[in-house]
């Protein structure tokens, strides 16, 4: 078994709980404006992070098909696939709610508000996480199968750099146009200057 399974199991679990505690939090917020217009997945996350998303899971399970298949080591593929479907579970499930859920706004301030933090939902479970978690069963606990010890890297290591691109694409993103966005309330008020 792989012994990646922990990482795997804890990050997918804990992110989901955490996610669920935020969308509770989220409907007690009541009713705020929202419109019945949907921004497209594309736009949401980005094509880059699509190709991360399909890469980490998509990858990860051509690739345990294949170790079960090609190799004696079954209970090590069948046992990844499992994880990977977990994962894939949990960061499907957090992608379909941060794009799906109704544009909260008004004005063109609060939709790219709205906006900005559909991004920052979508981004709450990282799919390259899974990647570099699988690193752990052929670099050091040396239980996957030998033959695709570089299979494993390889796959991890185009997994980061997607996720690297998309990340890079996101920093790019224009800023919020001019608006009210709120006020801190723990801030203390600037003092005027005085007059000499």
């Amino acid at each position: 078994m792989p012994e990646s399974r922990y990482a795997y199991f804890m990050i997918a679990s804990l992110a989901l709980g955490y996610w669920a505690s935020i969308l509770h939090r989220e409907r007690q917020l009541g009713d705020l404006p929202a419109r019945n217009r949907r921004t497209s997945a594309v736009r949401v996350l980005g094509g880059w992070y699509l190709a991360s998303f399909l890469i980490a899971f998509g990858g990860g399970a051509t690739l345990a098909v294949t170790m079960y298949f090609s190799t004696e080591s079954r209970t090590f593929a069948w046992t990844w696939l499992a994880l990977l479907g977990w994962a894939a579970l949990c960061s499907t499930a957090i992608l379909i709610w941060a794009v799906t859920r109704r544009v909260r706004g008004d004005d063109a301030a609060s939709i790219a508000v709205d906006n900005e933090l559909r991004l920052q939902d979508s981004r709450f479970l990282p799919p390259v996480f899974f990647p570099v978690a699988s690193l752990i069963d052929p670099l050091f606990s040396h239980r996957s199968p030998p033959g695709f010890t570089w299979w494993m890297v390889g796959y991890a290591a185009l997994a980061v750099a997607a996720a690297f691109v998309a990340y890079r694409q996101d920093a790019r993103r224009p800023a919020l146009p001019p608006g009210v966005y709120g006020t801190d309330e723990t801030s203390s008020p600037v003092p005027e200057p005085r007059a000499h």
